[in-house]
């Protein structure tokens, strides 16, 4: 059985929560320990860290362990097993349906974080997430340094799943380059066929809003990825689209799995997919805009992005 050396130096403290060293956690278990017990070491070094936020946060939290996760709440025992045998379920299924694609390789157990104060919540997802001006958001997958883990604010227990699912699958997506717009769009896919749940909606007046939306300028901010930090009234057109361009490929293009499955692989965020996908499907994704839009000048022009702005992906 492997024995942690001690890393309690490493788990700082700021603004009231503890936030780890992941770098030097990590060189403390690489030294000290072989690779066969790094697993181990790291699902150990996690849970000291579950207990530290534990004591940050005072109350009734409680940390609950299961077979592939960490879960810290106040909620009634039955509701955190319920949470995480729902977060287990959601991965195995984005596992099996993104087969080849998302990955769940790594050490350590995953980390769920449900706050019981919206406060609590936003103070500590800034010390990752710029908030800012936006909407904040319903659950969030954090990388930080090494560690990703995921935290979700007050809500309706029965409203969970659909958005762990959403965000375990960016986390599964995460080894890959993939264009923002590709990643957030197979979240809300998986988050549709794993939950059941219908929320891609189309009609003559949402498309007819699109059409007057959408410009040469603005799609290639889609492509690019910043629009997807604009936060203003026409945030729901840029998710809309993603899922509209989704359904194009799985259905429209009539290609096998295999196809599909590859080009998510190839898919690069520097030049919004473009080149994945003419050599997967010999088009343009303006092509796919096209059909749906109508005429214009639709495809990735990365060549006149502003690459500075570039957000990290």
């Amino acid at each position: 059985m492997a024995i942690l050396p001690d890393i309690s130096e490493h788990l700082h403290i700021k603004e009231g929560f503890c936030y780890p060293d992941w770098l030097a956690i990590a060189a403390v278990i690489d030294e000290h320990l072989p690779e066969s017990d790094w697993h181990a070491a790291w699902e150990k070094a996690a849970q000291c860290w579950m207990n530290r936020l534990r004591e940050n946060l005072g109350g009734k939290y409680q940390v609950y362990e299961a077979t592939k996760v960490l879960l810290l709440s106040e909620a009634p025992i039955h509701e955190i097993k319920e949470a995480c045998g729902l977060f287990e379920d959601g991965l195995r299924q984005i596992l099996e349906r993104l087969d080849g694609v998302a990955s769940d390789v790594g050490y350590g157990k995953h980390i769920v974080m449900m706050f019981t104060s919206l406060h609590d919540y936003y103070k500590y997802i800034t010390n990752f997430y710029a908030v800012g001006d936006g909407p904040i958001p319903e659950g969030i997958c954090l990388r930080g340094d090494i560690y990703t883990h995921y935290a979700f604010p007050p809500m309706d227990y029965s409203s969970y799943r659909s958005v762990l699912v959403h965000e375990l699958t960016h986390s599964c997506l995460g080894h890959l380059p993939i264009p923002l717009w590709l990643n957030e769009a197979l979240a809300m896919r998986m988050q549709q066929v794993i939950c059941s749940s219908d929320s891609f909606i189309i009609d003559q007046e949402i498309y007819e809003r699109h059409v007057a939306h959408w410009n040469h300028e603005n799609i290639q901010q889609f492509w690019q990825g910043d629009s997807w930090y604009i936060f203003n009234d026409n945030i729901s057109y840029i998710y809309n689209l993603a899922q509209v361009l989704w359904r194009k490929i799985e259905t429209d293009l009539n290609a096998p799995r295999s196809a599909i499955l590859q080009f998510i692989v190839d898919a690069h965020y520097e030049d919004g997919g473009e080149a994945a996908f003419q050599n997967t499907f010999g088009l343009s994704l303006g092509d796919l805009v096209t059909d749906f839009l109508g005429d214009g000048t639709w495809a990735p022009e990365p060549a006149k992005w502003n690459h500075n702005s570039q957000l990290d992906h």
